[in-house]
């Protein structure tokens, strides 16, 4: 018999914010960082096919793999572009995914709710002024952890946080390699949220694949496994 969710995680970049304004802005950024760094053109076609390269072998983290391709095995500037991309994040401004605050509001209170995002703390002040911060009983992201998933260790601090077991718990993410794979691996629910770069990844085999599919955040709410606690 399954047991029943009182706890759902849910990823930040895709599943909560839009980051669709992101990446054209930073690879205009990133080619000319390249330029400078080392005097070598990283064209348009290149950085797409190493993002794509980067999704399907499951590279934890995309930006930092297009950068190594872009320039190793030159170290001080891959750690020179690296630091660069983490100032600018930082410093974006996003916006809620469409009806993802609705959906919050409908899981506070029946639900336990936790981020399990690779974020940087500077996370938190948009998501404070975006209203939905409040929302969750664990709001602690990877940049105060000191673990980045897809390391289970992030998974299990944000559950303890929460006072709860995996068994109990649902992960929502939009990547099968970061979210998925290891919420499974320590027996949590699953959803894939098929939305931005990585809505192409693969998943490679079935044990990995996840309990549920979802195209748009506002699906959530009609799982059997959440509807019957609305």
């Amino acid at each position: 018999m399954n047991q029943e969710i009182t706890t759902i995680l849910i990823d930040v970049g895709w599943p909560i914010i839009d980051e669709s304004q992101v990446q054209p802005v930073w690879n205009a950024r990133l080619k000319e960082l390249i330029a400078l760094t080392t005097g070598r053109e990283f064209s348009d076609n290149d950085i797409a096919q190493a993002e794509a390269d980067g999704i399907n072998c499951y590279a934890p983290s995309v930006f930092t793999y297009i950068i190594w391709q872009a320039v190793k095995p030159d170290l001080a500037s891959f750690y020179k572009i690296r630091k660069e991309f983490h100032a600018f994040y930082a410093s974006r401004d996003f916006r809620l995914q469409q009806g993802v605050r609705e959906v919050l509001e409908q899981l506070f209170g029946r639900f336990k709710l936790g981020l399990a995002a690779n974020q940087p703390v500077a996370v938190y002040d948009y998501l404070e002024k975006a209203g939905v911060l409040k929302l969750f009983g664990s709001t602690q992201v990877s940049g105060e952890i000191g673990f980045a998933k897809p390391d289970i260790r992030m998974f299990l601090a944000v559950l303890d946080n929460l006072g709860s077991c995996p068994e109990e718990s649902l992960m929502v993410g939009d990547r099968q390699d970061n979210d998925i794979v290891p919420a499974k691996l320590i027996g949590m629910k699953t959803v894939r949220l098929l939305a931005g770069p990585h809505k192409i990844q693969p998943v490679r085999y079935p044990l990995e694949a996840p309990d549920y599919t979802i195209r748009n955040i506002t699906e959530l709410l009609s799982l059997p496994i959440i509807r019957t606690r609305l």
